[in-house]
Formats: C-alpha cells, structure tokens, sequence
C-alpha cells in the first residue's frame, strides 16, 4: 500500500501569515506501509523524545520520494535524536525493501546527529524492541535531495582539515576525495577528475604538491568533476603561513642575581599581522625640534562606502620609535575626512623609547621598538606607565647602565579613538610626529596601522593568535606560565628560554642568560663544646669554607636577631645563652648570607658517688664521676685510710677507678681540675665494698 503524503500550504487571512504543519510518522501507525514524502519528521511508537516506545515491538516502513518529472530524487534521514535500549535495533536498508542493501543497523546512541543518504528513490525501515529493555526511540527529519546535492568533496593535508602552516613548512601535499553521502548511485567513481591550480600552475589528479617560501596567505582553486553524473566540486581555499612574532621586552627582572635570591621571567610576545595590501612605512626620520614628519598610507580594499561606526572598529597604529625622552613628543592621526586624533601629547617624561643614540652621535639611528595606540591597550597613558630599566650597548658603541625605558606594547592615546567615528576607511590616512623641546631627539623608523580584522577582505589579513606561554630552563624544564618566578642556589650561568605557540599549532622561543653570583660559604665555629657548662662563656668564629675567600668580607652579628653595634669582626665572645647570627657580604659581588649559631648551656657540677661495688657484677663497678668529661684532663688520687696513694690519673675519664684489688673499706680522693680558666679541686671519701 502506498500512502501520499502531500504538504499543503495554507493562508491564514486573518493574520495574513502563511503556515504549514510538519507531518509526524511514527512507526507503528505506519507499519507496513510505504509513504511518499519530501518532508515530515520519522519517529518511534512513542512519537516524541519524552515518551519511551514498548517491549517486543517490530514494525517497518518504507519511505519513498515523491515523483517529479524530469528529476531524480533521494532520500535523506537526519536523525536529531537516538536513544535505544540495549537489544533494540533500528535496521535501514537501501531500497524499497529488506531486500535491499543494508545501510546500517543502530542501536544505543550511534545515529545521534547523524544523517542516512539514501542511493535509490526509497529507504526501507525496520525496528525490532527487545522484550527486557526500552529507552526514549528516536526523532528524524525527512528530506528529498537531487544526486549532485549529496556529491562532496574532502581536502586535506597531512595535518588534517586545516589549512594553517608554520612558516618553515616549504612544501604542503593536498589530498581530494570525492564522492556521494551514502554511497554512489551510479555504482562507480571511475570518471571523477580532479584539477588543481596554484597561482597559474595546473595540475591533474587526486593529490598536488606546492612549495611556500614566506609567511602570507596563498589562495588555490580546486575543481572535481563527475562527468558521469555531471555533478562537480569548485572551490577557492587558501593556505595560510604564519607570520613570526616579537618578543622584544621579553627579559629578566635582573640579569645577575645571588644564589637564592628570587627573580622574575618577563615573556612579552606580539603577534605579527600579514596583509596583502600595504599596512605600514618604512623611514628613518630624525625627530629633533623644528620639524615635523608627515607621512600616509591609502587604502582602497574595503567596500565602497564603508566607515568608523563605533572607536572598536579602529585597532591600532604602531610607532616603530626610539627616542631620548618620550615626554618630548607629539603624535596625532588624521583620517581621510579630516577627522584627528591626538595619540601621545607632551608629556612628563623621563625615560627611553627604544635605545637611542645620546652621545653626541644624535644622527645615528637607535634600535627601535614598536610602541603602539589601541582600543584594548596593554598600558595605560604613557605619562602613568611605570619605567622599565635595562642596559644596552648603542649603534655607537656607548653602554648605558640601569637606563629607565618604556617598554614595548600598545598604549592608550591622548583622545579617545570616538574621534574617528565616521571616517571612511578607504582614502589616505595621515600621521604626524613632532619632537616639542630642545635638548634630545630620536629617530621614526616606520609606522603601521589596522582596523578591525572583520572588516578586511577574504584572504587579505590574518594575525596568527598566541594560546599558550610558558617558561622553561636550561634542563628543558617546564618552570611555569608567563610570568614567571624562581630562584637558584648554585652560583653559575644559566640560560631561559620563554617559549609561546599559536593557534597555528607553531611554536617560537627566545632564550635570555641569567648569571647567578655564589653566597659566602662559612661556618660559626665554638672555641668550647656546645652546649656550655652554666656560666661559661666562647669564643664564635667565622671560619671559610676555603682558606682566602673572607678577604673581601664584612661581618655584621646579631643576637637574637638584632644587629650588635659595632660586632663587625668574625669573632665574637658569647656569653648569653641565645642564638647567634652573623651576616657575611662579599664586598665584590654584593652577595650576602647569613650563618647562625645557637648557644646553650647545661648543669655541669661533678656527680662524685661516695660508694662503689667492685664485684663484677656489672651494677656499680667503677669509681665513675659523672661531668667529668666537661672537664678534660682532670686529675685524681687516692688514699687509702694509712695515707697510702694505691691509684693515680692524670686524665681521669673513662679510665675509671675498678677498686685495683683494694681491700674493703674507706679511701680518700683528691680531684683536680680547671673550671672557668681557674684550677680547683675537690675532695672526699669513697667507700668501697665487695
């Protein structure tokens, strides 16, 4: 049985609107049946996506095209929705019936925001539902398609689908596949044919190969042709190489540093613009009072007619500058309707543009930077931008040392950009610079400018975007993202590299070298063994790691950490229990590092037992003195009860007294030693028993 559908249109007088509505198939309603239709949405035996279809369910149908003379048509499923439980399939076959070829057979999620191309004027449709498992079916629309309406054409690189190069790529291989979404309905692709032109040079077959030399863009066209079903491909598609950009500005917060002292990694990147129309100037004008420099770019790319609506229309325009005060100049933009803005007014001043030449050699030009005015500034006014310093070596040979500078990047301007509301973009644009103030003067070595990007022509512009900054050391170790912070312990040369990647999938670095001084190496030597004995006193000593090294050093002490005044030599005599702390600096390098000791005390005072036990039972054996050994070189003697000396040391420690075969009984000692640089002795009795 074949059911029409036909879609009628219908006119709503009232509202004098015209409304049609969409035909909704769902499948059991339609079982068995075969519908002719271009339009209307397939669905399950739920026929939405919020109601689920049943258990045990089987149906087909058969959709067929409507029959136009003169055309042939196919058909199109496009499935915006599929949700089917496990077990559950949905079977689409190619052809009026099962018969046919079988396209697929889905389940799960696999057809969601898919779309079946059929290869005859019919596609055969059959559902099977298991018996333990249901999910929410599936929603598709229904479309009628011409065979040359599914032809299509994929390019690719070895990079895939894109079309963006590194600028060291040199040649690029391009690959075209042609055929029809779901398969050829002709049976055959024998006759397709491909042509490829680069700028003039043709060439025949599925793969071509052309050679880039330089960053820009490169349109080539493409033609694929079916010429058995008269279906073809054309298409003008460019590569693009990208430009490299700048890291000027990129440095470290110091180009020497102390073991252990922290430093910063400043990464500044600009991306480079490419343009396939002239966007800049080239000239090396001397900026000195008395004489202004003018110069214009015309432009004549942009649709007739076309003007500054809102100030975010305009970009920027780039000074490439260098100068001995900023705060002389003056800069200002004229548009072609006469419309000014004032860039940069004289200002306060006091720091470098660039690194200009001041010696007496003003007519040399410097090494510029790129300073530019933007609607999206990285800086504020140059008036309220805080100063750089660095140290460079000039065109003439001249070194100048922690000079101030303003670092490169993109300023806001004098006026608001607004100014320019309603200048047309074609026409000549003009710039005007001017040194106000005697005494300094630096030179213009071109200039720049754009509109926003959108506004340029196909193919004209493009500004590769960098997605990506990181830092890494001399290891090839990641140290962190832009900026970054770190600090080294060992003296030595060390070498950063900042690196970024664009959105071109490129990758570009610049390398900078950071000298790291060495710390005073010490240590804070006791006279006495520490922990003192309660009322000493000791000498503190600085002692090198390496004999020599303290003849440039200062020494500052500290107690607790407060300096000592006048605690300025590598001793000093510790007579409080407490931390000490010297602060050593190397008068060459400036490097410092800070030592410390801390000194205590202990109970000292003798422990002299009056009883011992010499019968080897190991308790209680040995005339032992406890403290003694605070006290080296002490000596004993004892007596025993008729005055006869039976034992005698002169170091007596650890060379305990084991009763020497004495008789029991009582015996008297005699110890002598030095306490607090004064001889004493003490005296007692011991008695001893077996």
């Amino acid at each position: 049985m074949i059911l029409r559908i036909l879609v009628m249109m219908a006119g709503m007088v009232a509202s004098g609107l015209l409304s049609a509505q969409t035909l909704t198939f769902p499948i059991h309603v339609h079982n068995g049946q075969e519908i002719e239709t271009c339009s209307g949405v397939f669905t399950d035996s739920g026929s939405d996506t919020l109601s689920a279809y049943a258990n045990n369910e089987e149906y087909s149908v058969t959709f067929r095209t409507e029959e136009i003379p003169g055309t042939t048509q196919y058909l199109k499923l496009d499935f915006s929705f599929f949700d089917l439980g496990s077990g559950d399939f949905l079977y689409i076959y190619d052809g009026p019936d099962a018969n046919a070829e079988l396209l697929v057979a889905a389940t799960g999620n696999e057809l969601q925001a898919k779309q079946i191309w059929s290869t005859q004027s019919s596609l055969h449709i059959r559902f099977e539902s298991s018996p333990s498992d249901t999910a929410l079916g599936w929603r598709a629309g229904i479309e009628c398609f011409e065979l040359c309406e599914a032809f299509y054409a994929d390019i690719t690189t070895p990079s895939g689908s894109s079309f963006d190069f590194c600028p060291d790529v040199q040649s690029v291989t391009f690959t075209a596949e042609a055929g029809y979404y779901g398969g050829n309905p002709s049976g055959t692709l024998q006759d397709i044919s491909y042509q490829w032109n680069f700028d003039g040079d043709t060439s025949q077959g599925s793969t071509a190969t052309n050679t880039y030399s330089e960053p820009g863009a490169y349109p080539f066209r493409i033609t694929i042709a079916d010429a058995q079903n008269g279906c073809s491909f054309d298409s003008i598609i460019t590569v693009r190489l990208a430009t490299v950009p700048h890291f000027e500005n990129t440095q470290l917060s110091v180009d020497t540093v102390c073991a252990n002292e922290p430093f910063s990694l400043l990464g500044s990147v600009q991306s480079v613009s490419w343009t396939g129309f002239p966007t800049s100037v080239d000239t090396s004008f001397l900026l000195a009072p008395g004489e202004a420099f003018t110069s214009s770019l015309t432009f004549d790319v942009f649709p007739q007619g076309q003007q500054i609506v809102l100030m975010e229309d305009f970009d920027r325009i780039c000074f490439n500058l260098e100068h001995e005060d900023f705060g002389h100049l003056e800069l200002q933009l004229e548009c072609p309707s006469g419309n000014t803005v004032t860039l940069k007014q004289q200002g306060l001043g006091g720091a470098h543009l660039g690194e200009p030449v001041v010696y007496g050699n003003e007519d040399i030009p410097g090494i510029g930077y790129e300073y530019c005015y933007s609607t999206t500034p990285q800086f504020g006014n140059m008036d309220e931008t805080a100063f750089h310093f660095h140290t460079y070596t000039d065109q003439a040979g001249d070194l100048y040392n922690n000079q101030a500078y303003l670092p490169a990047g993109s300023y806001s301007a004098a006026q608001s950009f607004s100014n320019l509301n309603g200048c047309p973009l074609n026409g000549t644009w003009t710039i005007r610079a001017q040194d106000q103030i005697n005494g300094t003067s630096g030179h213009l070595l071109g200039w720049s400018m754009f509109f926003n990007e959108d506004f340029y022509p196909d193919s004209l512009i493009f500004t590769p975007e960098i997605v990506e900054e990181k830092w890494f050391n001399d290891s090839g170790n990641e140290i962190g993202n832009n900026p970054a912070n770190a600090t080294l312990s060992t003296e030595g040369i060390y070498d950063f590299t900042y690196r970024v990647w664009d959105n071109f999938g490129c990758s570009y670095d610049t390398t900078l070298t950071l000298l790291v001084l060495p710390l005073p190496k010490a240590e804070i030597v006791s006279e006495l063994e520490l922990p003192l004995c309660e009322g000493d006193s000791t000498l503190l000593t600085v002692t090198p790691e390496l004999v020599g090294e303290e003849e440039n050093w200062q020494f500052q002490w500290m107690l607790e950490g407060e300096e000592l005044e006048g605690r300025i030599f590598d001793t000093i005599m510790a007579k409080q229990m407490a931390n000490y702390m010297v602060r050593i600096t190397d008068t060459l390098t400036g490097c410092f590092a800070f030592i410390e000791l801390a000194v205590s005390d202990q109970n000292c005072d003798l422990t002299i037992p009056n009883v011992f036990t010499p019968n080897g039972d190991g308790i209680n054996d040995l005339f032992e003195i406890q403290n003694l050994e605070y006290y080296p070189g002490s000596t004993i003697v004892i007596y025993n009860r008729n005055g006869k000396k039976v034992f005698e040391s002169n170091d007596y420690y650890l060379n305990w007294w084991d009763g020497n075969n004495q008789a029991q009984g009582t015996y008297y000692y005699v110890i002598t030693y030095t306490r607090l640089n004064q001889r004493k002795q003490t005296q007692g009795v011991i008695t001893l028993i077996r």
